[in-house]
């Protein structure tokens, strides 16, 4: 729900239908108090930093009158309260509606689902995917009846199913545990939780006992520092969770922004997990055996260490054997060892990837090992290890960009194989014993015929320095090639993430117009993996953005867009990527659209409420020369000039997100609107009062679409 205020002052947005120099924005002003910060005897502006006291009522003003202009932006315009209408009959198809689906381990399905147009989603169980449904919980009967369950996972038996119930206006989640045989709550409500954020919950092998990550800062100044692993039974209800992993007890050393995370693999598990989870691609990998476990006895030891370079992705337990991924050199290797004489720098290599082809996903089955390589992060096939080292490729149903994959347990032998891509919604599929694909109705989405003439292509572009790029176009098949003809591009290039192909109904809505969606694969993503990541981090950063140039200019040279017509969506660290793109080159966007954007990082550090490990992992640091000077040259916010005429822009922001601090786009835009003092261009920050760093899938694209596609015909 967004918030409106009255304001003090009046804020006026004036439309002409007769030319754009008639178009003005009255925006909200505030006084630019700069300060200078020095590191190293190098100095640097910080715009704009009153911006930074959101506690400041002067301050919370101009946000909420920032807002206001945005909300005029829309609400004053019949054509988008016509498309939003129809967008939203595309996203809310019918279709099945069963969301958030998870199995228990004896083949129970537990699902959300709503009964009717009121749009209130309930817990449902079946007992098998084909059986009848049966209602579990109405969430409106939980305390004031305006939760919802916001994240569900079933004991291993599916007697039990523990789940976090939340609020919008609300930071933590509150986690509550469901008897399925008698439909009650059993115990008390755990209120320091976030399931949804890191880790998940976890259940105990005795079916009666949930792990899960406990946050201590549940005050005023609420955070998800200092978190710690916990353990609540439902055996004593009325005791109060315990911690079993945390800096300080039992000699454990755990910085204040890690989360660690823990994992069982099955009711049959011979160990408990705890992975010391950051931003970086190698975690501190702890464990304990269950026994010891179940004995209360918490003597952990080191499983392996960030310098083993096991990859970031959860292993699998199967009878004592360990499955992970690591990275070898320039690759990523797919490997186990033996827990029992466990030796990581010799481990038994199942798969090697090999340049732009790498090793995606894995899972263990009763009778089988799979995996999936993906070739530049956008295309996907599936495969079966043989003990003769030549692996078995198993056909799919069709053709997918992504290839993702779920068990019940290693111990029994079904698997789900998820396919996804560009031009059509994910379908799931069950992998019988006879290797043949049965799709899964449960929880299917919708088709949508009328964009049957979508499709999508690879290129591979010259970057700056003779490296090729993929770029992924989305276009009609009879997409005609012009001067006049619009696109949408956009770019991540952080963390090791691949921007791997999905589909969403409003981008192919824009595309089946006539318009084209591009996302360039540049450097500092995982798509051609890790040493593509290396390639687009610290020093390397300018990779990232001069790949999204290359692609951009790629684009107009051939036609699929006209100087002018191109528009750059970006989202969360992708800002980055972007918006130094548009410092470099404004002469190839006309619009720029950012959800939860990262567009000051050199301020993370100065931060309190921020946690700034991830962004120091990836970006750098204040505290080292070198990595100072990597910050001061990728920090779209400090390398703004009044010289550049940008383009019109719009950035989406979640006033209570707790990764990327809204004065980042704040001062953003605060630059932007100064630099522009006949204020016949938008600048726009649109905040959401109650989100954090997340994205709508309707609200939020139907407004960046509506914008950038507005935009590009004045």
């Amino acid at each position: 729900m967004r918030f409106y205020f009255l304001l003090t002052f009046i804020i006026v947005l004036i439309w002409s239908c007769k030319t754009d120099k008639q178009r003005s924005f009255e925006y909200p002003s505030i006084a630019n108090i700069k300060n200078t910060e020095e590191h190293f005897g190098i100095p640097y502006t910080n715009e704009f930093s009153n911006l930074e006291n959101l506690k400041d009522s002067a301050i919370l003003k101009w946000y909420q009158g920032q807002d206001s202009v945005a909300e005029a932006y829309f609400s004053n315009d019949v054509e988008y309260d016509r498309l939003y209408k129809y967008y939203d009959s595309l996203v809310n198809r019918e279709s099945d509606p069963a969301r958030n689906i998870r199995y228990s381990e004896d083949g129970q399905v537990f699902y959300l689902s709503v009964l009717n147009k009121e749009g209130k989603k309930y817990l449902f169980r079946k007992e098998t995917n084909n059986a009848d449904p049966e209602k579990l919980y109405d969430p409106s009967t939980y305390s004031d009846g305006a939760f919802e369950v916001e994240y569900l996972k079933p004991s291993y038996d599916g007697k039990y199913v523990a789940m976090a119930m939340g609020k919008p206006e609300n930071f933590f989640n509150e986690i509550v545990i469901l008897d399925c045989t008698t439909k009650q709550i059993v115990g008390k409500p755990i209120k320091n939780a976030k399931p949804n954020k890191a880790g998940g919950i976890i259940w105990s092998t005795d079916n009666k006992s949930i792990l899960y990550i406990a946050y201590p800062n549940n005050g005023d100044e609420q955070n998800d520092r200092n978190s710690f692993t916990a353990l609540y039974s439902i055996d004593t209800p009325e005791d109060p969770p315990k911690p079993i992993f945390q800096n300080g007890l039992s000699g454990i050393s755990l910085n204040e922004e890690y989360y660690p995370v823990p994992r069982f693999s099955s009711v049959k598990s011979n160990f408990l997990f705890i992975y010391a989870a950051n931003a970086g691609d190698h975690w501190d990998c702890y464990y304990l055996p269950v026994k010891q476990f179940l004995a209360g006895n918490y003597n952990w030891k080191l499983l392996f260490s960030e310098n083993d370079k096991v990859l970031y992705d959860y292993g699998i337990e199967k009878n004592h054997i360990y499955y992970y991924k690591r990275v070898k050199g320039d690759d990523v290797e797919f490997c186990s060892v033996d827990l029992k004489n466990s030796d990581f720098n010799n481990p038994k290599i199942l798969a090697r990837g090999n340049g732009e082809n790498q090793v995606q996903d894995f899972k263990v089955t009763q009778n089988a090992i799979y995996y999936t390589v993906s070739t530049n992060g956008i295309s996907g096939v599936l495969y079966r290890y043989k003990k003769n080292g030549v692996p078995e490729l198993i056909d799919l149903p069709f053709s997918a960009g992504d290839v993702s994959l779920g068990i019940r347990s290693p111990y029994e032998s079904d698997l789900r194989v998820t396919l996804s891509g560009w031009t059509s919604n994910d379908r799931t599929y069950f992998l019988n014993k006879n290797n043949e694909f049965e799709l899964i109705q449960l929880g299917m989405w919708p088709n949508y015929p009328e964009f049957k003439n979508i499709i999508s292509e690879v290129i591979e572009v010259t970057s700056h320095d003779g490296i090729k790029v993929p770029l992924s176009i989305v276009r009609r098949a009879d997409h005609k090639y012009s001067s006049d003809a619009k696109g949408l591009i956009t770019a991540y290039g952080a963390y090791g993430l691949s921007q791997t192909p999905w589909f969403h109904e409003l981008v192919i809505d824009f595309v089946n117009k006539g318009n084209i969606y591009a996302a360039a694969h540049v450097r500092g993503g995982g798509e051609k993996g890790p040493a593509w990541h290396k390639a687009g981090m610290k020093s390397t950063k300018e990779n990232s953005w001069k790949d999204l140039n290359a692609c951009s200019e790629y684009l107009i040279k051939n036609e699929y867009v006209g100087a002018k017509k191109l528009g750059l969506n970006v989202n969360s660290a992708g800002a980055i990527t972007g918006a130094m793109a548009i410092n470099e080159r404004p002469d190839l966007y006309k619009v720029f659209t950012g959800f939860v954007p990262t567009l000051n990082v050199i301020r993370v550090e100065y931060i309190e409420e921020i946690d700034d490990s991830d962004s120091a992992f990836e970006f750098g640091t204040i505290t080292e020369l070198e990595s100072y000077k990597d910050l001061l040259k990728m920090d779209p916010v400090v390398n703004l000039s009044n010289t550049i005429d940008y383009p019109s822009t719009l950035m989406i922001i979640g006033f209570n997100d707790y990764l990327i601090s809204p004065s980042a786009p704040g001062k953003y835009i605060a630059l932007l609107q100064s630099f522009n003092p006949s204020n016949d261009k938008p600048y726009l920050l649109d905040v959401k009062f109650d989100a954090e760093h997340e994205i709508d899938w309707l609200d939020d694209f139907a407004r960046m679409l509506y914008f950038t596609d507005n935009e590009l015909d004045k």
